[in-house]
Protein backbone atom coordinates (compact mmCIF):
# COMPACT_ATOMS: atom_id res chain seq x y z
CA UNK A 1 0.00 0.00 0.00
CA UNK A 2 1.43 3.38 -1.38
CA UNK A 3 1.71 5.82 1.36
CA UNK A 4 3.41 9.52 1.43
CA UNK A 5 3.84 13.12 1.96
CA UNK A 6 2.80 16.10 0.24
CA UNK A 7 5.47 19.18 0.02
CA UNK A 8 4.90 22.67 -1.14
CA UNK A 9 7.91 24.92 -2.25
CA UNK A 10 7.05 28.38 -2.61
CA UNK A 11 8.70 31.73 -3.39
CA UNK A 12 8.66 34.53 -5.49
CA UNK A 13 11.71 33.88 -7.41
CA UNK A 14 10.20 31.24 -9.72
CA UNK A 15 13.67 30.23 -11.00
CA UNK A 16 14.91 29.28 -7.81
CA UNK A 17 11.76 27.36 -6.37
CA UNK A 18 11.97 25.36 -9.80
CA UNK A 19 15.27 24.54 -8.76
CA UNK A 20 14.40 23.56 -5.30
CA UNK A 21 11.49 21.59 -6.54
CA UNK A 22 13.63 19.28 -8.79
CA UNK A 23 15.77 18.78 -6.40
CA UNK A 24 13.05 16.64 -4.60
CA UNK A 25 11.36 14.76 -7.37
CA UNK A 26 10.83 14.68 -11.33
CA UNK A 27 7.91 17.26 -12.83
CA UNK A 28 5.11 15.00 -13.54
CA UNK A 29 2.40 17.52 -13.72
CA UNK A 30 2.81 20.79 -15.72
CA UNK A 31 -0.46 23.10 -14.43
CA UNK A 32 -0.95 26.49 -12.50
CA UNK A 33 0.32 24.27 -9.36
CA UNK A 34 3.16 22.24 -10.93
CA UNK A 35 3.58 18.23 -9.39
CA UNK A 36 6.98 16.90 -9.06
CA UNK A 37 6.88 13.17 -7.63
CA UNK A 38 9.61 10.97 -6.25
CA UNK A 39 9.14 7.63 -5.60
CA UNK A 40 10.98 5.21 -3.15
CA UNK A 41 9.68 1.60 -2.62
CA UNK A 42 6.09 2.24 -0.77
CA UNK A 43 6.94 6.00 -0.29
CA UNK A 44 5.75 8.82 -2.66
CA UNK A 45 6.65 12.36 -1.81
CA UNK A 46 4.38 14.92 -4.32
CA UNK A 47 6.01 18.48 -4.56
CA UNK A 48 3.40 21.32 -4.78
CA UNK A 49 4.85 24.52 -6.59
CA UNK A 50 2.38 27.19 -7.26
CA UNK A 51 3.58 28.51 -10.50
CA UNK A 52 1.69 32.37 -10.12
CA UNK A 53 2.74 33.58 -6.43
CA UNK A 54 3.39 36.15 -5.99
CA UNK A 55 1.27 37.79 -8.93
CA UNK A 56 -2.02 35.24 -7.58
CA UNK A 57 -1.88 34.12 -3.72
CA UNK A 58 -5.04 31.68 -3.66
CA UNK A 59 -3.43 28.57 -5.16
CA UNK A 60 -0.18 29.23 -3.27
CA UNK A 61 -1.88 29.17 0.19
CA UNK A 62 -4.64 25.97 -1.12
CA UNK A 63 -1.58 24.30 -1.85
CA UNK A 64 0.27 25.12 1.44
CA UNK A 65 -2.76 24.22 3.16
CA UNK A 66 -2.76 20.76 1.64
CA UNK A 67 0.66 19.81 2.70
CA UNK A 68 2.59 18.32 5.42
CA UNK A 69 5.68 19.87 4.95
CA UNK A 70 6.53 23.81 3.55
CA UNK A 71 9.33 24.74 2.02
CA UNK A 72 10.00 28.69 1.69
CA UNK A 73 12.90 30.31 -0.44
CA UNK A 74 14.28 33.16 0.78
CA UNK A 75 16.64 35.43 -1.04
CA UNK A 76 19.60 37.96 -0.85
CA UNK A 77 17.38 41.15 -0.63
CA UNK A 78 14.20 39.61 1.08
CA UNK A 79 10.89 41.93 0.53
CA UNK A 80 7.42 42.07 1.32
CA UNK A 81 6.59 38.55 -0.67
CA UNK A 82 8.57 36.48 2.02
CA UNK A 83 7.28 38.92 5.09
CA UNK A 84 3.87 37.21 3.52
CA UNK A 85 5.22 33.75 3.18
CA UNK A 86 6.10 33.75 7.23
CA UNK A 87 2.69 34.83 7.81
CA UNK A 88 1.55 31.78 5.56
CA UNK A 89 3.85 29.36 7.44
CA UNK A 90 2.38 30.93 10.83
CA UNK A 91 -0.99 30.02 10.09
CA UNK A 92 -0.34 26.62 9.46
CA UNK A 93 0.70 24.12 12.05
CA UNK A 94 3.35 21.76 9.52
CA UNK A 95 6.75 21.92 9.58
CA UNK A 96 8.60 24.41 7.71
CA UNK A 97 12.20 24.43 6.05
CA UNK A 98 13.90 27.96 5.03
CA UNK A 99 16.30 27.82 2.21
CA UNK A 100 18.32 30.72 1.76
CA UNK A 101 22.09 31.70 1.44
CA UNK A 102 21.35 34.55 4.27
CA UNK A 103 23.54 33.63 7.99
CA UNK A 104 20.90 31.97 10.25
CA UNK A 105 20.33 34.54 12.27
CA UNK A 106 19.85 37.04 9.73
CA UNK A 107 16.63 34.83 9.10
CA UNK A 108 15.75 34.80 12.96
CA UNK A 109 16.39 38.19 13.17
CA UNK A 110 14.21 39.10 9.91
CA UNK A 111 11.37 37.19 10.66
CA UNK A 112 10.66 37.35 14.33
CA UNK A 113 7.54 37.13 15.49
CA UNK A 114 6.70 34.09 13.02
CA UNK A 115 7.29 30.89 12.71
CA UNK A 116 10.37 31.61 10.82
CA UNK A 117 12.11 32.26 13.71
CA UNK A 118 12.21 28.80 14.99
CA UNK A 119 11.96 27.06 11.49
CA UNK A 120 15.29 24.97 10.35
CA UNK A 121 17.12 27.16 8.07
CA UNK A 122 19.16 25.26 5.03
CA UNK A 123 21.79 26.83 2.29
CA UNK A 124 20.59 23.28 0.56
CA UNK A 125 18.03 21.73 0.45
CA UNK A 126 18.67 17.64 1.36
CA UNK A 127 16.58 14.46 0.97
CA UNK A 128 14.01 14.06 4.06
CA UNK A 129 10.74 11.44 3.89
CA UNK A 130 8.10 12.97 5.88
CA UNK A 131 4.45 11.47 6.60
CA UNK A 132 1.13 12.96 6.06
CA UNK A 133 -1.18 12.78 9.37
CA UNK A 134 -4.51 11.16 8.20
CA UNK A 135 -6.77 14.20 8.70
CA UNK A 136 -9.97 11.99 7.29
CA UNK A 137 -10.75 13.28 3.91
CA UNK A 138 -9.69 13.05 0.10
CA UNK A 139 -8.93 16.56 -1.99
CA UNK A 140 -10.68 16.65 -5.02
CA UNK A 141 -8.93 18.57 -7.96
CA UNK A 142 -10.62 17.03 -10.87
CA UNK A 143 -13.64 15.53 -11.70
CA UNK A 144 -14.50 13.55 -15.14
CA UNK A 145 -16.42 10.79 -16.57
CA UNK A 146 -14.11 7.44 -18.21
CA UNK A 147 -16.03 5.04 -21.01
CA UNK A 148 -16.78 1.89 -19.43
CA UNK A 149 -15.39 2.91 -15.58
CA UNK A 150 -17.88 5.97 -14.95
CA UNK A 151 -17.35 8.62 -12.30
CA UNK A 152 -13.38 9.37 -11.71
CA UNK A 153 -11.93 12.15 -9.70
CA UNK A 154 -8.23 12.63 -8.81
CA UNK A 155 -6.84 14.29 -5.91
CA UNK A 156 -4.32 13.75 -2.40
CA UNK A 157 -6.26 11.19 -0.19
CA UNK A 158 -5.40 12.58 3.45
CA UNK A 159 -6.56 9.39 4.56
CA UNK A 160 -6.76 5.60 4.12
CA UNK A 161 -8.70 4.67 1.65
CA UNK A 162 -9.62 1.51 0.50
CA UNK A 163 -11.80 -0.04 -2.32
CA UNK A 164 -15.78 -0.20 -1.39
CA UNK A 165 -15.35 2.67 1.30
CA UNK A 166 -18.22 4.93 1.61
CA UNK A 167 -17.56 8.44 1.49
CA UNK A 168 -19.62 11.89 2.03
CA UNK A 169 -18.87 14.30 -1.28
CA UNK A 170 -18.67 17.47 -0.46
CA UNK A 171 -21.02 20.22 -1.35
CA UNK A 172 -23.55 17.96 -2.60
CA UNK A 173 -23.60 16.00 0.75
CA UNK A 174 -24.33 12.39 -1.15
CA UNK A 175 -22.50 9.36 0.24
CA UNK A 176 -20.58 7.49 -2.43
CA UNK A 177 -18.89 4.11 -2.82
CA UNK A 178 -15.13 3.74 -3.89
CA UNK A 179 -15.47 1.39 -7.08
CA UNK A 180 -11.46 1.34 -7.42
CA UNK A 181 -7.99 3.22 -7.03
CA UNK A 182 -5.38 4.08 -9.17
CA UNK A 183 -2.17 5.31 -7.98
CA UNK A 184 0.62 6.27 -10.33
CA UNK A 185 -1.74 4.51 -13.34
CA UNK A 186 -1.57 1.37 -11.29
CA UNK A 187 -4.40 -0.44 -9.08
CA UNK A 188 -4.87 -0.54 -5.92
CA UNK A 189 -7.04 -2.04 -3.01
CA UNK A 190 -6.13 0.79 -0.26
CA UNK A 191 -3.97 3.76 -0.18
CA UNK A 192 -2.45 5.85 2.53
CA UNK A 193 -2.40 9.19 3.52
CA UNK A 194 -0.80 11.55 0.81
CA UNK A 195 -0.43 9.93 -2.09
CA UNK A 196 -2.09 11.49 -5.52
CA UNK A 197 -5.11 9.60 -6.16
CA UNK A 198 -7.66 8.22 -8.84
CA UNK A 199 -10.86 7.25 -7.44
CA UNK A 200 -13.60 5.36 -9.67
CA UNK A 201 -16.70 6.24 -7.57
CA UNK A 202 -20.04 4.47 -7.28
CA UNK A 203 -23.52 5.62 -7.00
CA UNK A 204 -23.02 9.04 -8.52
CA UNK A 205 -23.67 10.90 -11.26
CA UNK A 206 -21.65 13.39 -13.56
CA UNK A 207 -23.35 16.38 -12.65
CA UNK A 208 -23.17 15.56 -9.27
CA UNK A 209 -19.44 15.67 -8.93
CA UNK A 210 -18.45 18.85 -11.00
CA UNK A 211 -17.96 21.18 -8.17
CA UNK A 212 -16.96 18.39 -6.20
CA UNK A 213 -13.73 19.45 -3.75
CA UNK A 214 -13.73 16.91 -0.97
CA UNK A 215 -14.14 12.99 0.18
CA UNK A 216 -14.97 12.62 3.59
CA UNK A 217 -15.07 9.80 5.88
CA UNK A 218 -17.90 8.85 7.77
CA UNK A 219 -18.13 10.41 11.09
CA UNK A 220 -16.26 13.69 10.31
CA UNK A 221 -18.01 16.64 11.31
CA UNK A 222 -19.11 19.13 8.36
CA UNK A 223 -20.63 22.46 8.88
CA UNK A 224 -20.68 25.60 7.63
CA UNK A 225 -20.51 27.69 10.99
CA UNK A 226 -17.82 27.52 13.19
CA UNK A 227 -16.76 29.19 16.28
CA UNK A 228 -12.76 29.40 17.27
CA UNK A 229 -10.10 31.48 18.64
CA UNK A 230 -8.50 34.09 15.80
CA UNK A 231 -5.25 35.25 15.72
CA UNK A 232 -5.46 38.03 13.17
CA UNK A 233 -2.05 39.55 12.29
CA UNK A 234 -1.44 43.48 12.93
CA UNK A 235 0.46 43.88 9.75
CA UNK A 236 -2.55 42.61 7.72
CA UNK A 237 -5.67 43.98 6.48
CA UNK A 238 -9.25 42.90 7.35
CA UNK A 239 -12.29 44.47 7.35
CA UNK A 240 -16.08 43.81 6.30
CA UNK A 241 -16.95 41.88 3.43
CA UNK A 242 -16.44 38.32 2.09
CA UNK A 243 -12.86 37.05 3.24
CA UNK A 244 -11.32 33.12 1.99
CA UNK A 245 -11.15 30.13 4.80
CA UNK A 246 -8.61 27.74 3.33
CA UNK A 247 -8.15 24.11 4.70
CA UNK A 248 -7.72 20.57 3.25
CA UNK A 249 -5.83 22.54 0.15
CA UNK A 250 -9.77 24.34 -0.26
CA UNK A 251 -10.51 27.91 0.21
CA UNK A 252 -14.26 28.77 0.74
CA UNK A 253 -15.68 32.39 0.68
CA UNK A 254 -17.61 33.65 3.99
CA UNK A 255 -17.41 36.10 6.57
CA UNK A 256 -16.14 36.94 10.18
CA UNK A 257 -17.26 38.41 13.52
CA UNK A 258 -15.22 39.39 15.62
CA UNK A 259 -15.74 39.85 19.68
CA UNK A 260 -12.25 40.12 21.19
CA UNK A 261 -10.18 37.07 20.32
CA UNK A 262 -13.41 35.50 19.43
CA UNK A 263 -14.28 34.39 16.20
CA UNK A 264 -17.68 33.35 14.10
CA UNK A 265 -17.22 32.31 10.82
CA UNK A 266 -20.26 31.68 7.99
CA UNK A 267 -18.95 30.07 4.89
CA UNK A 268 -20.86 29.65 1.75
CA UNK A 269 -20.55 25.77 1.63
CA UNK A 270 -19.41 22.94 4.14
CA UNK A 271 -15.85 22.10 5.42
CA UNK A 272 -15.14 19.48 7.76
CA UNK A 273 -13.99 20.35 11.06
CA UNK A 274 -10.45 21.46 10.59
CA UNK A 275 -7.68 22.31 14.06
CA UNK A 276 -7.34 25.95 11.86
CA UNK A 277 -8.50 28.02 9.03
CA UNK A 278 -6.01 30.15 7.05
CA UNK A 279 -8.20 33.76 6.63
CA UNK A 280 -7.12 35.54 3.68
CA UNK A 281 -7.77 38.99 2.38
CA UNK A 282 -6.79 38.54 -1.32
CA UNK A 283 -8.15 42.39 -1.87
CA UNK A 284 -5.32 44.07 0.27
CA UNK A 285 -3.84 46.73 -0.90
CA UNK A 286 -0.41 46.28 -3.21
CA UNK A 287 2.33 45.36 -0.93
CA UNK A 288 0.09 45.08 2.18
CA UNK A 289 0.33 40.92 2.87
CA UNK A 290 -2.63 38.92 1.88
CA UNK A 291 -2.55 35.80 4.94
CA UNK A 292 -4.63 37.88 7.58
CA UNK A 293 -4.09 35.21 10.62
CA UNK A 294 -6.04 32.15 11.50
CA UNK A 295 -8.82 30.51 13.36
CA UNK A 296 -8.09 27.82 15.36
CA UNK A 297 -11.51 26.15 16.12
Amino acid sequence: MYYGSIVSVISSNKGSVRSLAERLGKLHEDAKVKIFYRRNGDYIRSVLVPSEYPEKVLEAVEAASLSSDLVIHVGESPTWTEGELALLATSLNVPVKVVSTLPEDRIRKLFKGTVLERAEVLQQLEEWEGRTEDRGVVYVDRSFVVKGVGVVVTGFSLTQVKVHDKLTLLPSMKEVEVKSIQVLDEDQEAVGPGVRVGLALRNVKEDEVKDSYLLTKSGLRVQKEFEGRATLFPWAQVGEGQLHFVAYGVSITGTLKLDGDRAKIALGSPLPLAPRLTVLNVNSKLGKPRVAGFVEL
